[in-house]
């Protein structure tokens, strides 16, 4: 299947953070959508350098406010993913897990979020969310 995926940040978090939530989400689309990973490529005297994604991943800003519409006007599509504020207040995973379920979904705050689906529907969910500067 053919996705394009993109990853919309809360536009008021710094810069370091953006990074970070950028780069977890980009590691949880890897594990689910391996294909998306090119094949390693040698360098022109042999060094093998690991493979990179194969599609566009644009990186969009949004309020912090929108965040949770835009993750429920994504509910049917393929990936979804959330980067909760849960997870930057977390001291490890499990207590990353305790804190998410101790609350339904509308009581957690998301970040950022990972989405991918069919091109015309993620367009249609943020399509005029500008890129992030």
């Amino acid at each position: 299947m053919s996705i394009k995926p993109v990853i919309i940040l809360c536009e008021s978090l710094p810069v370091g953070l953006k990074a970070n939530f950028s780069a977890v989400l980009g590691m949880s689309l890897g594990q689910l959508h391996p294909d998306l990973v090119g094949a390693d490529t040698p360098t022109g005297d042999g060094v093998a350098l690991s493979g990179i994604t194969r599609v566009a991943l644009p990186v969009l800003g949004a309020p912090e406010d929108d965040l949770p519409q835009l993750f429920a006007a994504a509910e049917a599509l393929p990936v979804r993913l959330a980067y909760m504020r849960a997870a930057f207040e977390a001291r490890n995973y499990d207590d990353y897990r305790a804190r998410i379920a101790s609350a339904p979904l509308a009581g957690h705050r998301p970040q950022a979020l990972l989405l991918a689906g069919p091109r015309k529907a993620v367009d249609r969910i943020c399509g005029s969310l500008p890129l992030l500067r």
